[in-house]
């Protein structure tokens, strides 16, 4: 050992160089005993030390740990740190202590005379390390013979202390490094792990969707991968976790008790499924969760399944070692859990398009069913056959049974429509009698409540006696509204055992529903129809009044008018002025009426005297037109373009076209030479007639009331005429299926439109 040299200041300079080369040798020194066996054993070589320990607080416990070296080891003994000392004194003091002589020592802590006795150590120093201002230790030195320690030692052991307290620190954080890098790796193989059992059970499972399938290949997947394991899958039932599905190496003892099922209050497995958390139970106890021949198991884990919130399902692990799990084998099995979960909730979701797909379905078929029941409202007037139909259609969607509709008569449900053989001879003749009101739930809870009443297992007797209704199982009774007021019951009764889905539900709602809309559309039509009936017995009597009064009134109007030329020829000489005007307008009046009468008449014959739509060429009816028109007005240019084959009744054709064109020459302008061009073009399956004038022209607000009988814009003495032209084209126009419509400019003309039927 080096005895430093006696001279100030070249032992200064030794302890400086040593204490420099203890810090570079610290500074690349790993692990605390490295670093405490470097710390005192530099401390002996500067100072010539017998022995020496590092005593290492724990701040949790209060309590030191020595480390030391050389034969004075018993000294510095650790323990809790408030039992008394010289190194206590110096932590709580944060101060360095430094004896002499063991006297010294002694004299201030005469509790260690005992085990002074027999050290060798003379001299001591007791430095606190601290490091940030937080305790890590003392370091103890000691000295063989009495020794003042030099202000050089006191700064070089300071020094040392501190440097300690650094390389402790940094020992710790390496070890904490490694600790944190072994704990990572270990879960980054645990993943792996996890992983590839994931990957062979998602590609084993591949698209299954059958639970308990899927359970038995999990369980040889964990098997795989935790070959000291045991795996079952349990589902509840009725308070019990059964399981359904378990690993082969199961005593037959332990499959029988499973199967039998475990109360679901069971400590473990209720606490995973209320916590919905995997509980890995390190110490299995048999016996509290009511498995006794389990008791081999020395450690159990449970997961728990979930699918909406809700724990479906238990996938149990256990193995017969008395063991903690660890971080792998979690790993491992919740992985292969997490898959049968995911397959889990893929298949809920399935069951549950499947379940909306039904739905949709019913609704379809019940808005099928729906069309079908209204499709011939205009010509069914009998509701009864709707709510026929109604049955039908509930019947063809349900299992065998029969179907009835009551309405309420007084103090008795009759049975207005029934479809299906009840079965029973007694029991027709009980419905056929008429229940009672008010002590025939079936019919009287949705009567007045106005809800559905499902009974999924049919109470006997509570309508009718007993024995008459054994064969019946299920019943099903929905008020039929119309106009929001219940008129009916419908009952749909069955023969075989059925709950009532709430598919089921949805489909009859949607019948039901769509009956009520079908009764009131019905209720409409039938009334559409009377008013329609009436309309047109009114408008055929007063065509045939029309026809009847023009015609016969024509004999005395021709009377007045002849009687009247008489008279103006044989007597007019001898009547005055004012006489001769009178009987001028006895026969002009008698004459317009004669012409009011003519063209009523016509009108009345548009209906009346229809023929057969054919093939006309509208060119040949043109030129009919125009060439009876140009004998009376041989100025006037009528023309056309090429006008189509249509289809039509040639007279009124010619009537048409005869009425429009003379207007265009009839409302002509001063001055001008009047001029009618007919065209035509193609409008979807119609044509549409153009018959254009450079006439008067019409203001607008007259476009509707031109076409009404009798209205005219002008008196008789500025244009002659009834007012009934264009009532006639109208009414023609109309009953070929067409429309006629005005668009005139004052002062330049006028255009009518028509359309007419093409040829196919």
């Amino acid at each position: 050992m080096p005895v430093p040299p006696a001279h100030d200041t070249a032992a200064s300079v030794f302890l400086s160089d040593h204490l420099q080369a203890v810090t570079e040798a610290l500074a690349t020194t790993q692990g605390q005993s490295a670093v405490l066996e470097l710390v005192l054993t530099s401390a002996g070589q500067a100072l010539g030390t017998v022995a020496g320990a590092v005593l290492l607080l724990d701040a949790a416990s209060q309590s030191l740990t020595p480390f030391s070296a050389g034969p004075d080891a018993s000294l510095w003994q650790g323990g809790p740190l408030e039992e008394s000392g010289p190194v206590r004194d110096a932590l709580a003091r944060r101060e360095s202590l430094f004896f002499a002589d063991q006297g010294a020592l002694l004299r201030s802590y005469p509790e260690l005379e005992v085990r002074a006795a027999g050290a060798g150590a003379v001299a001591t120093a007791v430095l606190p390390m601290t490091l940030d201002d937080q305790l890590s230790g003392a370091l103890v030195v000691n000295v063989p013979a009495p020794h003042p320690f030099t202000e050089a030692e006191i700064r070089f052991l300071r020094i040392l202390a501190a440097q300690c307290a650094v390389a402790l620190d940094r020992a710790q954080l390496h070890q904490t490094l490694e600790d944190r890098v072994a704990a990572r790796t270990a879960e980054l193989e645990g993943e792996r792990a996890a992983l590839d059992a994931f990957v062979a059970y998602k590609e084993s499972v591949g698209s299954e969707s059958d639970v308990r399938i899927l359970a038995r290949q999990a369980v040889r997947v964990v098997q795989a991968g935790l070959q000291h394991v045991s795996a079952a899958y349990y589902e509840l039932e009725d308070g019990w976790w059964k399981a359904r599905v378990w690993s082969e190496d199961v005593a037959p003892e332990v499959a029988a008790e499973i199967q039998a099922g475990v109360p679901e209050d069971a400590p473990d497995f209720r606490d995973a499924a209320r916590s919905q958390a995997a509980v890995f139970a390190d110490g299995w106890n048999a016996e509290a969760n009511e498995l006794p021949s389990t008791d081999a198991y020395g450690a159990v884990a449970l997961l728990p399944l979930t699918v909406n919130g809700e724990t479906r399902s238990l996938f149990a692990v256990g193995t017969r070692d008395a063991r903690a799990w660890n971080e792998r084998e979690k790993a491992l099995v919740r992985a292969v859990v997490r898959g049968l979960g995911i397959t889990l909730e893929r298949t809920e979701i399935t069951r549950q398009l499947q379940a909306r797909n039904a739905e949709l379905d019913a609704r379809t078929q019940a808005l099928e069913a729906f069309a079908q029941l209204t499709q011939d409202l205009a010509t069914q007037s009998d509701p009864y056959e709707f709510v026929r139909r109604a049955q039908e259609v509930t019947l063809s969607l349900l299992s065998p049974g029969y179907s009835l509709y009551y309405e309420r008569d007084g103090n008795q449900w009759r049975n207005r429509v029934q479809v299906g053989d009840v079965g029973h001879a007694d029991l027709q003749a009980f419905i056929d009698a008429g229940p009672p009101v008010g002590e025939t739930p079936s019919i009287d809870v949705p009567w007045t409540t106005r809800e559905p009443l499902y009974q999924d297992d049919y109470a006997r007797g509570s309508d009718t006696p007993p024995e008459m209704v054994q064969h019946v199982q299920t019943v099903a009774s929905l008020p039929v509204f119309r106009h929001g007021t219940v008129v009916g019951v419908l009952i749909a009764v069955l023969f075989d055992g059925r709950c009532w889905t709430p598919t089921d539900r949805v489909t009859l709602d949607t019948v039901v529903r769509s009956l009520g809309l079908a009764l009131e559309r019905a209720e409409q039509a039938g009334e559409l129809r009377q008013r329609t009936e009436q309309l047109e017995r009114s408008n055929a009597e007063l065509e045939q009044f029309a026809y009847i009064a023009s015609h016969d009134l024509q004999a005395p109007i021709r009377a007045v008018t002849s009687f009247a030329g008489i008279i103006n020829r044989r007597y007019g000489a001898q009547l005055d002025e004012r006489g001769q005007l009178y009987l001028r307008q006895i026969i002009d009046s008698g004459e317009h009426m004669k012409q009011l009468l003519d063209d009523l008449l016509t009108f009345s014959r548009v209906h009346t005297e229809r023929h057969a739509f054919l093939p006309v060429d509208a060119n040949v009816v043109f030129d009919t037109v125009a060439q009876r028109l140009q004998a009376g007005a041989p100025a006037a240019q009528v023309t056309r373009a090429a006008l189509p084959t249509v289809r039509a009744d040639a007279l009124q054709l010619d009537q048409l076209l005869q009425n429009l064109i003379s207007n265009g020459l009839k409302y002509r302008r001063e001055g001008t030479v009047p001029q009618v061009r007919v065209s035509a073009q193609p409008d979807g399956p119609m044509w549409r007639f153009a018959v254009t004038d450079n006439g008067i022209g019409i203001e607008s607000q007259y476009f509707g009331r031109i076409f009404e009988i009798f209205q005219r814009l002008h008196v008789r003495e500025t244009y002659e005429g009834t007012g009934i032209g264009l009532a006639v084209c109208k009414k023609i126009v109309e009953q070929h299926g067409g429309q006629l419509w005005v668009d005139s400019t004052p002062g330049e003309g006028s255009t009518f439109y028509f359309t007419l039927p093409g040829v196919d």
